[in-house]
């Protein structure tokens, strides 16, 4: 068999592994990323072509949840989704101009940000059971504003610091927050993928392989996290963001 179509199955299998933690929670791309790296994929390309496996993974997803019921298409929806996605283009202008090295410093500081809002709520638990399915709007769109900007400007781990904020921030069960934030993500996400087509930086025969591998994965971790304790979503929200942490400190230390 051809080396090339080894390589396609290889990045069919992580993009399918990836996407089902896309979709349950975001951070596919700690997979994906180093996988197309790799293949040997110019660097110029890398960034845009991973984009096409993590906007795929959470279009299905959100596709899903809003089929179960999890996402309601509202106004506060629309308007933040559209902050979303105006923001992204812009945070996607704005890498152009910073160093990879000051991308690692920022995620390292909004992930220990995270962390210390996930210590204030395990020492100031919210009361049981006093869930609002609503979002304030005070906290949605300045979410909405700053997602955009961050996964146009980085990405990594686009849902889950989503996740962490409105966690912090409201109290609404843990599926629907999953459901909301893979929304915002899905937004933003497609808006830096549109950036990257239109600059011509996108390998799309690995980009075809990866959209099938995604929509599949996606699809199966739609369904897995729906049939799980939300308790334990919330656990490996927090294994995702150990890992986040982990590989950050790593990439730093290369430098």
């Amino acid at each position: 068999m051809d080396e090339q179509v080894y390589k396609y199955i290889f990045w069919f299998v992580v993009c399918c592994f990836s996407s089902v933690i896309t979709s349950i929670s975001g951070g596919g791309g700690m997979l994906s990323l180093p996988a197309l790296i790799y293949l040997g994929l110019p660097d110029a390309f890398i960034l845009g072509t991973n984009k096409v496996i993590l906007t795929t993974a959470s279009i299905t997803a959100t596709f899903k949840y809003h089929q179960k019921g999890l996402l309601k298409i509202n106004r506060q929806l629309i308007i933040a989704c559209c902050i979303s996605l105006v923001m992204a283009i812009f945070g996607a202008e704005l890498s152009k101009m910073m160093n990879a090295k000051f991308m690692l410093y920022l995620l390292l500081a909004i992930i220990l940000f995270l962390f210390l809002l996930e210590w204030y709520n395990r020492k100031h638990p919210k009361p049981e059971g006093k869930y609002d399915d609503s979002v304030p709007s005070k906290v949605v769109f300045p979410t909405a504003f700053f997602i955009g900007l961050y996964s146009g400007f980085f990405g990594p781990g686009t849902s889950v610091i989503c996740f962490f904020i409105l966690s912090f921030f409201s109290n609404i069960p843990v599926m629907v927050n999953v459901a909301f934030s893979k929304s915002l993500a899905m937004i933003s996400s497609t808006a830096a993928l549109s950036f990257f087509m239109m600059e011509g930086l996108v390998y799309w025969d690995y980009g075809l392989v990866g959209i099938v591998g995604a929509f599949t994965g996606s699809w199966i971790g739609a369904e897995l996290v729906m049939k799980v304790d939300p308790k334990k979503v919330k656990a490996f929200f927090n294994v995702i963001l150990i890992l986040f942490l982990i590989k950050t400190l790593y990439d730093l230390s290369q430098y």
